[in-house]
């Protein structure tokens, strides 16, 4: 049976050999007789011998939990020594040992590998140096020798705590030091974290600094508990320069994906932390979304919590008013307008447009896949299509299920666009006049937006942080839903944060802002979307053409589709409230308005057939008007017999019945 124990979770060679020397040695002086006993005999050899002996068979087992700890060898040698003073014999074949493994875990091969002697009976004593040495959590170890060694007529004994199975009180012992050990463990990370935060506060690293700082080692303090130089954080200029591209390719509209490409392209550093060693696009996103890079740093955001059911480690959020937090404009990265900006954005996104895999360089109709929202069912388009050309609603039974050329789509929309900020002199004279006004509102008009925007700053910062003491509670749905609320508010307080810091900019410096710039800006936009229709740009300039369109139409262009009666073919039209003067507004560095007119616009993506389109206009005329076939044609462009066709269809189109047509030569219908 001995063959069949797995080796994970074996006590090392030199350990097993020093322990059966001690227990030799401790039984010698226990009065133990050793006549006969060969330390190199076969393991079933020296079980017979010291069952012969009167001698009990005990299995061990040790653990430490950090890897700054060598303890195995002590606590074997405790036991081994007790084992002899107590005649038990503990073969070295059952020495069992998990070294830095934290004893919460369930899962460990020498506790494994325990449990595997205890159930094939190799044992009838277990033995450990203390109780927590099983599970730092006391009802676990409680159960484990409940129903693996009580329950099966063995014997556990907690060595240092005098915890012995046989004895009747052995229960409540059990319990009473396993809540005294969870107490203890709980009264020192206390005093720890208080420690943390003392150096915190006055300026010393405390854990890791994180990308885009580095640590500086400060030369006349105290040196650390481990002999260490005491460091504190300070910018990393290269890496910063790094973050700072980056930040501004992202508001330009370049992908996450490709953002992080381009961060191992460039061998950008890893968070020190990270197993892998490279950048990931969960740590790209936490890395822009940190508020370490205005230069505020917090201690105590997020609290390891043990989960027993899980088996493993998960970090908890934690309330503003739990976390400790310093701010030092020597280890600012990023100013606070650009950093809100990137809050909104990826709070916003979720899925963006995703770079090129093929290796061709990237295009407008592909780099804003996500502005296109089916007009229905309100989920965005998923590439469909022949060799993916189009765009088309994912939801199976959405009656919104025609396929959309994104090409096609895409300039389309450039095209109204470069109408509405080019052609349009009146849309542009009345962008002169709203920037300029906002432009020149008072100092008290300025003051009171601002103080409105702080107002509801510090309601949505109460607000997660009561969403936040609740995300632990509940079902699994419940906490799911709670998240996604969270998730909610603070995307909607970084957008009140960006607006805050753009205003408080903008009244601090109080630049004028003249008409020959605003028609500049508008200018620009239709000039680079011009460009970006014609496929000719670069890929950073794509990428800013992309994060121009998708301001410009608002964030979402929703697409819907009618289908016609008597056709298969449905027409597509797209609908987008345009959003011209407040990104005008923001390119000349001005607030933006409230209201941004000219409102919805419609544009069509799949036109119907010139039939439908003037089949209102025929009735009309021939109806109301009185004209014959033959005049409407002339008047119309249109061949007479198709001028029919388009009558009969208005009523097709609408499920009416055809009226009795109008005698020949008169011009209104019969009484």
């Amino acid at each position: 049976m001995i063959g069949t124990l797995p080796t994970a979770g074996a006590a090392v060679e030199a350990v097993r050999r020093q322990a059966h020397r001690e227990w030799q040695a401790a039984a010698r002086q226990a009065g133990i007789d050793l006549t006969g006993f060969d330390p190199d005999a076969p393991f079933e050899h020296r079980v017979a011998w010291a069952v012969q002996a009167g001698l009990l068979v005990a299995a061990l087992y040790a653990r430490f939990s950090s890897k700054h700890q060598h303890s195995t060898a002590d606590q074997v040698r405790a036991n081994v020594e007790y084992a002899a003073r107590h005649r038990m014999y503990v073969p070295p074949e059952l020495i069992n040992a998990d070294e830095a493994a934290k004893g919460r875990r369930v899962r460990r091969d020498g506790l494994d590998r325990l449990r595997a002697i205890l159930a094939a009976r190799l044992a009838e004593v277990m033995l450990v140096f203390k109780a927590s040495r099983l599970f730092r959590k006391a009802y676990e170890g409680y159960r484990l020798i409940q129903e693996e060694v009580v329950e099966e007529g063995l014997r556990a004994v907690s060595v240092s705590q005098g915890i012995d199975t046989t004895s009747r009180g052995w229960k409540a012992q059990i319990q009473l030091y396993g809540l005294m050990d969870e107490s203890l463990l709980d009264t020192i990370a206390d005093f720890v974290r208080e420690g943390h935060v003392g150096l915190f506060k006055k300026g010393f690293t405390t854990g890791a600094v994180g990308i885009g700082l580095k640590r500086v080692e400060v030369p006349d303090a105290r040196p650390t508990n481990r002999g260490l130089p005491r460091t504190r954080p300070a910018v990393d200029p290269p890496v910063a320069d790094l973050i700072r591209r980056h930040a501004a390719w992202l508001l330009a509209g370049m992908p996450v994906v490709e953002g992080v490409r381009r961060w191992r392209r460039e061998n950008g550093p890893a968070d020190p932390r990270s197993t892998t060693g490279t950048m990931s696009r969960d740590a790209y996103v936490r890395l822009f979304t940190n508020p370490r890079l205005t230069g505020r740093l917090e201690y105590g955001r997020k609290r390891n919590q043990w989960s027993s059911k899980r088996d493993y480690t998960r970090q908890v959020v934690q309330p503003d008013g739990a976390v400790v937090t310093v701010h030092c404009e020597d280890l600012r990265v990023l100013p606070d307008d650009q950093f809100y900006a990137l809050q909104r954005l990826f709070a916003g996104r979720k899925t963006g447009p995703r770079p090129p895999r093929d290796g061709k360089p990237p295009v407008l109709w592909n780099s804003v896949t996500d502005v296109f929202v089916c007009g229905r069912c309100g989920h965005r388009l998923y590439v469909g299509g022949a060799h993916g050309l189009g765009m088309r609603c994912p939801t199976p039974d959405c009656p919104n299920r025609a396929i959309v050329n994104r090409k096609a789509a895409v300039l389309a929309v450039c095209s109204k666009l470069t109408d509405l900020v080019r052609a349009d002199g009146d849309l542009v004279d009345r962008a002169v006049a709203a920037v300029a006004a906002l432009d020149a509102a008072t100092p008290d008009d300025a003051r009171g937006r601002i103080a409105d925007l702080e107002r509801k700053d510090r309601t949505l910062t109460r607000r997660v942080a009561d969403l936040t003491d609740l995300s632990g509670e509940g079902t699994d749905a419940d906490r799911a839903e709670i998240k996604a609320k969270i998730r909610a508010v603070q995307a909607e307080r970084a957008g009140v944060r960006a607006d805050l810091t753009r205003l408080q900019r903008q009244a601090e410096s109080r630049k004028p802002v003249t008409p020959d710039a605003v028609r500049a800006a508008l200018a620009g936009f239709g000039r680079l979307l011009v460009e970006a229709a014609s496929g000719k740009l670069g890929e950073d300039a794509v990428y800013k053409a992309a994060g121009v369109f998708r301001r410009l139409v608002g964030g979402r262009v929703l697409v819907t589709a009618e289908t016609r009666p008597g056709r298969k073919k449905a027409v597509v039209c797209g609908r987008f409230t345009p959003a011209v003067l407040k990104v005008t507004a923001e390119a000349v560095g001005a607030a933006p308005p409230a209201d941004d007119p000219p409102g919805e616009v419609q544009v069509w993506f799949r036109e119907p057939p010139r039939l439908d389109a003037v089949a209102a206009e025929v009735r009309r005329l021939y109806e109301e008007e009185g004209l014959g076939f033959r005049a409407i044609a002339k008047k119309l462009g249109i061949g007479c017999g198709n001028v029919y066709s388009s009558y009969l269809r208005f009523y097709e189109l609408r499920g009416l019945p055809v009226p009795l047509r109008r005698p020949r030569g008169r011009r209104e219908w019969p009484s």
